[in-house]
């Protein structure tokens, strides 16, 4: 097993962990609840997978099998958000499970994110642009930014913000909506100076995303602190 793998692969198991932890401390770890965590799992490594299937030129310049392959990166994270995103909310559906659990969410993915990343700088994926700055790498034929230690460090930043928030938020779901913004704003400057092919008006279809993820994530808090603020206004 090399370092990529075994890092990727902790990456994986380090978001389950901290997911199911989460669970316990909320008093959350439940059979629903767990079900709607595998759901959310399982659909974010496949929309991960074929993301970048898609993007790598499917059909005609990837073979499929090698949608298994860990050492494939890019636009892996934007179809593992979404794909995770929407079964976890069909999971939901299904149980019959109104309560947010964003949450859980919102601690698992910057804690396994910061694994994981160390895994993509061992496997040479997502890597960023050339530079000749004092802590550049060779990677690709080049030197370059060091984005995928870069984007470990700003997960880990990240996910300690959360952990120190958690318990200050005003509504369940808001730690999520937070994770929204931060990540929304974090990963749209890293794209700048991460490798990129695909440009629509200038942006990366990543930033596009983030964009995207940022407005929600600050909609829903403002939308969460004018509730919060209505429901304690007094009735006349």
């Amino acid at each position: 097993m090399t370092l990529g793998i075994f890092f990727t692969s902790l990456g994986y198991l380090t978001g389950i962990a901290v997911l199911v932890g989460a669970a316990k401390e909320r008093k959350l770890l439940t059979e629903g609840m767990m079900r709607i965590g595998a759901a959310a799992f399982l659909g974010g490594i496949v929309g991960a997978k074929l993301t970048e299937w898609i993007f790598s030129g499917w059909p005609f310049k990837i073979q499929p099998w090698l949608i298994l392959d860990p050492s494939l990166g890019g636009k892996s994270l934007l179809g593992g958000i979404l794909i995770g995103w929407g079964c976890a909310e069909i999971a939901k559906r299904r149980l019959g499970i109104r309560r947010s659990t964003g949450d859980l969410f919102a601690l698992a993915l910057p804690a396994g994110e910061a694994v994981g990343r160390i895994g993509c700088f061992f496997n040479s994926c997502c890597y960023g642009t050339a530079t000749s700055g004092p802590i550049a790498i060779y990677q690709h034929d080049a030197w370059r930014h060091p984005t995928q230690l870069y984007s470990a460090l700003v997960a880990l930043t990240i996910f300690v913000l959360l952990c120190a928030f958690r318990k200050r938020m005003l509504r369940e779901g808001d730690l999520f909506r937070l994770y929204l913004v931060l990540f929304g704003i974090t990963r749209f400057g890293l794209e700048f100076i991460r490798e990129q092919t695909d440009y629509v008006w200038g942006l990366s279809a990543m930033q596009w995303f983030c964009m995207e993820l940022f407005l929600a994530g600050l909609i829903g808090l403002a939308l969460s602190l004018r509730n919060v603020h209505i429901q304690a206004e007094p009735s006349t």
